[in-house]
């Protein structure tokens, strides 16, 4: 049986976009990350600040899924992208703001109520780590290796790429440990763990997308 949902927790410079996207076209499913989530939450007018301060959030939470399933399928071409760094800071900076995380949670659940998703990022290793049919990766590689990735990407120096991953590990460390209790990087919460320093993207495709499919 085929998991339902397929949750990617990716650390930066690892390469794991480029997975969780080409798993996503591989699989048939939607592909959710914080990009594709920041630009509908944009359109439907949601942010941290309208959703602390509103008194009717289910109102946001319709607003957000009816742009999220007008999510386009992926191509080819996209399974390379990765989102800017400063889209995944802001996307844990949000985080830490227990009304917009809360909301974040209700998204997460209805994606995975809906099915056939792959989520990156927003907690889903956490938030549905009870649920029957929810699979969870997580991709990650040394730093210096994934310092390389990133300025390569990035067009920066390896020192200036290496000093944003140091920060991003840091501030998702903390948020998990205040926010879930758990240790992000602790290979007991997922079912299946990439280091891309030696597994190439399209294998580490190949092993998720096996995997998923034989979900028991």
């Amino acid at each position: 049986m085929t998991a339902a949902t397929v949750t990617f927790s990716v650390q930066l410079g690892s390469g794991g976009f480029a997975i969780a996207r080409a798993v996503a076209e591989k699989l048939g499913y939607r592909y959710y990350d914080w990009e594709v989530t920041s630009q509908a939450a944009e359109m439907a007018g949601v942010s941290p600040d309208v959703v602390q301060q509103a008194e009717r959030v289910p109102g946001f939470l319709e607003r957000i899924m009816r742009r999220l399933s007008t999510a386009p399928a992926l191509t080819a071409e996209e399974a390379v992208l990765e989102p800017a760094p400063a889209v995944m800071v802001s996307a844990v900076q949000s985080l830490t703001l227990d009304d917009y995380r809360q909301f974040i949670e209700r998204v997460v659940r209805e994606l995975a109520d809906k099915g056939e998703a792959v989520i990156v990022g927003h907690a889903a290793q956490a938030i549905l780590r009870e649920r029957p049919g929810v699979f969870k990766v997580l991709i990650l590689g040394s730093l210096r290796r994934r310092s390389e990735r990133l300025a390569a990407e990035q067009g920066v120096s390896v020192e200036q790429a290496m000093a944003t991953i140091k920060q991003s590990d840091k501030d998702r460390a903390e948020l998990f440990k205040r926010a879930y209790h758990i240790d992000w990087l602790d290979a007991a919460v997922y079912d299946l763990c990439i280091n891309t320093d030696t597994v190439p993207v399209d294998v580490g495709v190949e092993f998720v997308s096996a995997a998923a499919r034989a979900m028991a």
